[in-house]
């Protein structure tokens, strides 16, 4: 696992997304950015052209990707939401 980035600072950018981006359906859009999470929110997604983050209940982690590129891309983009976003 890459260890730029936590679990639960994957999910700070999964509500910055929800709270910041536009809601399209049950997913949330900022920029290239998109978040989703399952009915009950035990599971959540977070994804970028072929990057998908799955964050499940209990603190696991999923990441899934074809492009290295695509991946340092999304990296880098989480890393900007986080610093601009104040910390719990």
């Amino acid at each position: 696992m890459d260890n730029r980035i936590t679990i639960l600072e994957f999910l700070r950018v999964f509500d910055c997304i929800r709270s910041s981006g536009k809601q399209l359906d049950s997913k949330y859009q900022l920029g290239e950015m998109v978040a989703w999470h399952d009915y009950d929110g035990y599971t959540c997604w977070l994804n970028y052209r072929d990057v998908t983050v799955t964050l499940m209940f209990h603190g696991s982690l999923k990441i899934e990707y074809d492009k290295t590129s695509n991946y340092e891309d999304f990296i880098k983009r989480c890393l900007a939401m986080l610093e601009t976003e104040p910390s719990p």
